[in-house]
């Protein structure tokens, strides 16, 4: 089926010279949402009109996979358009998402905000705006999502204020994702940092934003402070996609005091964790190192049993060059983990997994590598980047025939997406930028 969207193919977006009315300037601003905001939540009195952002013109026409003839060969592989794998068209938009099918997800949501959707009614304009910009973003379609969000225009302004409670109207998630894909759009890695910082004023400012009357509890406080810690990683990793590494390790370094948390050392060791990362993405590898000497073992990671299951030892050796000692890290740390795994706990092993794959690599055991990332496939595993790697790994492997190689890992994933489908599994789309193809 096409894409309902009757507009024309290339995007016209919402323009600048025609911004979003503008309420009173006047109305202080609390950092709660809808979401987070009890009393904005169920406000009745709201009256801004989001007509702009339901015009069928800002959204991009996509096609239903099982539209072989619409569909463009140049983004799924053939074994992903056969209509065993498609949803039936009367799915709720709540069962796609569950099932992974990003694609028909974010059809329906265009569909749904450009033809049954209320230009007042905030609160659905901007969770179906959530979902689509998301499911883009999944699909790596990351640059019509970019296109696509500047109908929003400028966040901070006093339009998408509570005019009676200042709560802001935009749920906070789909800000934060609005400023990357703002800084993508318009080409300015400045404006996301900016971003980023308007809404670390505004995190910090969480302990005065409650409703007129009332203070914020310990719990709501606390989330705040958890946001402001993790706008700061953004921003770091804004600086490093900026390529402005000089920028960012000043920047990170200042992050470190910011997260002690004597009450929560969990939490505080896993900021810390993602902290050390972001410094190896800078090549500071003293740094990381610096933060993995002074973590505590009573300092676990929230996802692990000991504070000894953390994978930054392993990957500080492959940040040195040591692919032995990293190769006998993670085979503990998948020992470790493997043993310790519980239903509510996610299994981080397939991760670890392909990173001794890599290891091996380098050490020259190409066939082990094969043999590991291949293993992961044919257990029901297939994210990006073990797809991208093993497609690598088959280019090493051979010149000939590697084509056949991709296309028959295509097909292969294409079979187990289809068959944990029909056993209550999680669907998806794989691109042929997954296979390297």
């Amino acid at each position: 089926m096409a894409d309902p969207l009757s507009g024309p193919s290339s995007p016209v977006v919402a323009s600048s010279s025609t911004p979003p009315p503008t309420a009173s300037a006047g109305v202080s601003r609390s950092p709660l949402s809808p979401s987070d905001h009890p009393e904005a939540a169920g406000s009745t009195h709201v009256a801004r009109d989001f007509g702009y952002l339901l015009k069928p013109e800002v959204y991009h026409p996509l096609t239903q996979l099982s539209d072989v003839e619409l569909t463009s060969t140049k983004e799924t592989p053939p074994p992903f358009r056969t209509p065993s794998l498609q949803p039936s068209a009367d799915t709720p938009l709540p069962i796609l998402l569950q099932k992974g099918h990003f694609r028909p997800a974010a059809i329906l949501s265009a569909h749904l905000l450009t033809t049954s959707t209320s230009p007042t009614a905030y609160a659905e304009i901007f969770s179906l705006l959530h979902t689509r910009l998301t499911c883009l973003v999944l699909l790596h379609l990351t640059p019509l999502a970019a296109q696509e969000v500047k109908a929003l225009e400028d966040l901070s302004s006093s339009y998408y204020l509570d005019p009676l409670t200042g709560a802001h109207l935009v749920p906070w998630e789909l800000r934060v994702l609005a400023v990357r894909l703002q800084a993508i759009g318009f080409g300015d890695w400045r404006r996301g940092v900016m971003g980023y910082y308007e809404l670390m004023r505004e995190a910090r400012s969480g302990g005065g934003g409650a409703a007129p009357g009332k203070e914020l509890g310990a719990a709501e406080r606390r989330l705040w402070m958890i946001r402001g810690r993790e706008l700061g990683l953004r921003v770091g990793n804004s600086l490093v996609e900026m390529g402005d590494l000089e920028g960012a390790g000043r920047h990170l370094e200042d992050l470190k005091d910011a997260f002690k948390d004597e009450d929560d050392p969990a939490t505080e060791s896993a900021f810390l964790e993602n902290l050390a990362l972001l410094h190896l993405r800078t090549g500071n590898i003293s740094a990381a190192q610096s933060i993995l000497s002074n973590k505590t073992p009573s300092s676990p990671s929230p996802s692990s049993s000991s504070s000894s299951s953390s994978p930054l030892p392993a990957l500080l050796s492959m940040s040195r060059g040591d692919f032995h000692t990293a190769a006998t890290q993670w085979s503990a740390l998948i020992a470790s983990t493997t043993a310790h795994t519980t239903a509510s706990a996610p299994d981080p092993s397939p991760l670890f997994l392909q990173n001794l794959a890599l290891c091996h690599l380098y050490t020259n055991n190409l066939p082990q590598t094969r043999k590991i990332l291949e293993d992961l496939v044919d257990g029901g595993w297939s994210f990006h980047t073990l797809l991208w790697n093993l497609a690598t790994v088959y280019e090493l492997c051979s010149e000939r025939g590697v084509g056949r190689l991709k296309e028959g890992l295509a097909g292969r994933v294409a079979k187990g997406v289809e068959e944990g489908w029909g056993k209550g599994g999680v669907g998806g789309e794989r691109g042929n930028v997954d296979f390297k193809l």
